[in-house]
């Protein structure tokens, strides 16, 4: 599979990639470490006219300790940033989500905002254009109805981040910037709860810096997967306990993280956390997983991980 072919450029600042961006009209994409992006071009679901490679932007790439905050530049490597002292000292949650991240060969390509940003997953969508075409073209690609259930007039894509659930679960808030200046947000404000548009984006903006809550915290992170390393996970939790507020955050079973806070992580307060995720997902056949043993493995999970989370502090 080849991409189709683009023009690539390499601006010096966000001001030049936004100019950029405009200039092309909309018919370019952000370049950061190219982990999800190139094969999405390969697989025919991104043929843009321009990639716009972001990684000459220096403040981009850093991550520095601004007192009551850690920020954390976009470009960081998932590699790099899961040995850096910042973060292994403060935020326990992130690094284990970080080491869970695909292999390392891919991590020292891939960067944390790369996999913020991965476009939501799905068995019926992820395929070459050929795969498609003869299938039919579902609601994410512009079709009348879903493929994983066929007639449906909604997508039900997962959002397969490793890292976002485990910022969600440390409050962090990000920084946008695009064609009409700059905002800085919440993460969970980041998210549309579409999953055939994830991400509440206008055309242009970019995602410039990652701020992460400097506190003291406990936490882990699980995943579901077929394989020990490279998958994309098919299910998986998150948690955080903070200031004496635990949050839980599941992954990877619609289209954003679910995340739920709760005072003391007791056996009946993981219970109603639990429940709560619940009610608001629904996993349909379109992984290699069934999607009710998905669904049933979320209270195993997010068990575990909280009992061995608060054992380990005691």
């Amino acid at each position: 599979m080849i991409a189709s072919k683009f023009e690539f450029r390499s601006p010096k600042d966000v001001e030049e990639a936004v100019r950029l961006y405009q200039e092309f009209q909309g018919e370019a994409v952000y370049l950061s470490g190219g982990t999800d992006l190139v094969p999405r071009m390969k697989l025919g679901l991104e043929k843009p006219k321009a990639v716009v490679d972001l990684k000459r932007i220096v403040p981009l790439t850093t991550v520095e300790d601004q007192g009551d905050w850690i920020r954390i530049g976009p470009l960081a490597r998932i590699f790099d940033l899961k040995q850096n002292d910042l973060v292994r000292e403060d935020f326990p949650v992130l690094e284990a989500s970080l080491e869970a991240t695909s292999c390392e060969s891919l991590q020292m390509r891939g960067t944390i905002g790369g996999n913020l940003l991965q476009n939501s997953r799905c068995l019926f969508y992820n395929q070459s254009e050929f795969w498609r075409r003869s299938k039919g073209f579902c609601l994410k690609m512009g079709g009348e109805s879903c493929n994983a259930i066929p007639g449906a007039k909604t997508c039900f894509a997962n959002y397969c981040s490793d890292n976002a659930p485990a910022l969600c679960t440390l409050s962090a808030e990000i920084e946008i910037f695009g064609p009409d200046g700059a905002r800085r947000l919440n993460l969970d404000e980041l998210y549309t709860n579409k999953a055939d548009k994830p991400f509440d984006l206008q055309p242009g903006e970019i995602l410039t810096a990652i701020f992460v809550p400097k506190k003291k915290s406990i936490g882990g992170y699980e995943k579901l997967r077929v394989r020990g390393a490279i998958d994309y996970p098919l299910l998986s939790v998150a948690f955080s306990f903070v200031d004496g507020t635990g949050k839980l955050a599941v992954g990877a079973v619609g289209p954003k993280p679910y995340v739920v806070e709760m005072r003391q992580p007791s056996h009946d307060a993981i219970g109603e956390a639990v429940e709560a995720v619940l009610k608001q997902v629904r996993p349909v056949g379109n992984t290699v997983l069934d999607p009710d043993y998905r669904k049933r493995m979320i209270p195993v999970l997010a068990g575990k991980l909280i009992n061995k989370v608060m054992e380990g502090a005691t």
